[in-house]
Order: C-alpha cells, then structure tokens, then sequence
C-alpha cells in the first residue's frame, strides 16, 4: 500500500500546484507548453483556462483521495478497485500513447520527465490495485482475480 501513498500524495501535490500557481498562469502555461492551446481557449472565455485548470486541478485530488483510500488512510470510497485501475491506465496512457513515446524520441527532456513521472504514479496506482486486490482476497480465502468466484466442494462436485 506504500505505493498508493505515494502515488496519492503526488496527484495531491499536482492538484495543489495547479491551484497555487494560477497566480501565474501564462508563465506556467507557456513553461509545460499549453500556452498556446490556453489563448485559443480564452478567446472563447477569459475564464475558460482558469476554469479548465480547476477542473484539472480537482481530477488530480480526486485521484489523490482515491489512492489514499486503497492505502487504508481513508475510508473506503465505491468502485475503489476499479477507479484505482482505471487511474493507472490513465497514467500509462499519458506517459506512453498521449505524446510520452514521442516526446522522448524527439528528444523533449521537459515533457520526457513529465511522462516518466506519470509513468511512475501510474505504476504506484497499478501496484496499489494489484496489492489491494490480493490482500482482500487473502481476507476471503479466495483468489477471484485469477479463478473467478471460488466454488464450494459441494458446488464443485455438482458442476
């Protein structure tokens, strides 16, 4: 569980940053490269990128909460299994798929760190979901992630 707390403490980390640094947010736009998409948007709305980065910033606490409730530091939030792997698939996607890869071969160090670090949350999230699944089901007896339901010896002798 050690590795959703650090993945959790990281997405609380971003979401804090996202919040605290919209005191300057065409300088941080510009420095992780958005600037552009930023302007385009404000044009529709000034408070557009403001708004957009307030909803980022919630995702990232979301995502946070999420893994501190798989560590067992928060109460269990629903489909706590299935959001920790969804988040993880997320994060990979983001370091591989959505630009990382290419990021890398083209030799973009910022955005190269930018997906290693979300490669390696989504790796904590992963892990996380993977300890968090055997460990409950080492609590029931039964091992539902490879097998499926377990099946009683009288229920197996009748199948």
């Amino acid at each position: 569980m050690r590795a959703l707390r650090i993945g959790g403490w990281a997405n609380l980390a971003i979401a804090a940053a996202h919040i605290v640094l919209l005191v300057w947010p065409w300088t941080v736009f510009g420095w992780v490269g958005i600037e552009h998409e930023m302007r385009e948007l404000a044009e529709q709305g000034a408070a557009l990128p403001y708004l957009v980065t307030l909803i980022t910033a919630g995702f990232f606490l979301v995502f946070g909460l999420y893994a501190l409730s798989g560590a067992g530091d928060l109460r269990r939030l629903p489909l706590l299994r299935s959001v920790l792997v969804l988040i993880a698939v997320i994060y990979v996607l983001r370091a591989t798929l959505a630009g990382g890869i290419a990021d890398v071969l083209a030799g973009d160090v910022k955005q190269s760190v930018f997906a290693a670090i979300a490669l390696l949350i989504g790796l904590c999230y992963a892990s996380g979901a993977v300890a968090h699944r055997r460990q409950q089901s080492a609590a029931t007896g039964a091992d539902t992630w490879r097998t499926g339901p377990a099946i009683s010896q009288g229920e197996e002798s009748r199948a």
